[in-house]
């Protein structure tokens, strides 16, 4: 796999299982219906999705245009229209892990809804992680805890700032 695609791939997904738990963490935090989530989340999703493709597409079209431009190698097979598409891709589909896992669990079970997601959402994460070091090389587990911490503590964040700001308006 390019270096740029892989790039492309952990950071779709990465971004979109912690943008999509964010606001499942903020929806809780405030304790809104939780029906909200669904709403946001897939608003969220696409909106956010289409933004990311088409950032990476410009940035990339970017960086080649000013190393032509500046007589800097750039690699022939770089595409901007395909790492666009790619991170589109991957944000949707791994952004839609934890909107699934929120509804799941919400039509499941009763209580703690929001930290069994949590910690299923660390545990998507986590493989996340495991599925970069087979290309990064590095030890599973090491990359598996740094996405799951890193994802972990934006929704904890989150979470925590959202129930604050709805204290203030109680």
């Amino acid at each position: 796999m390019d270096d740029l695609l892989l790039k492309t791939l952990v950071f779709g997904g990465v971004d979109g299982i912690i943008t999509i738990f964010n606001i499942i963490s903020s929806v809780e935090g405030a304790k809104l219906n939780y029906k909200y989530i669904f709403i946001l989340g897939m608003a969220a999703l696409i909106s956010d999705a289409i933004s990311m493709g088409t950032g990476e597409y410009l940035s990339l079209n970017a960086d080649i245009k000013y190393k032509i431009n500046n007589n800097i190698n750039t690699k022939k097979d770089r595409i901007p229209y395909r790492n666009g598409i790619l991170m589109f891709i991957s944000f949707i589909v791994f952004g839609f892990i934890p909107l699934l896992l929120y509804l799941l669990i919400n039509k499941f079970f009763k209580k703690n809804n929001y930290i069994i997601t949590y910690f299923s959402v660390i545990l998507a994460l986590f493989t996340l992680g495991v599925v970069q070091s087979k290309f990064t090389k590095e030890k599973w587990y090491i990359s598996g805890g740094q996405v799951s911490l890193y994802g972990g503590a934006a929704a904890f964040i989150a979470f925590n700032i959202s129930s604050f700001i709805s204290s203030q308006f109680s």
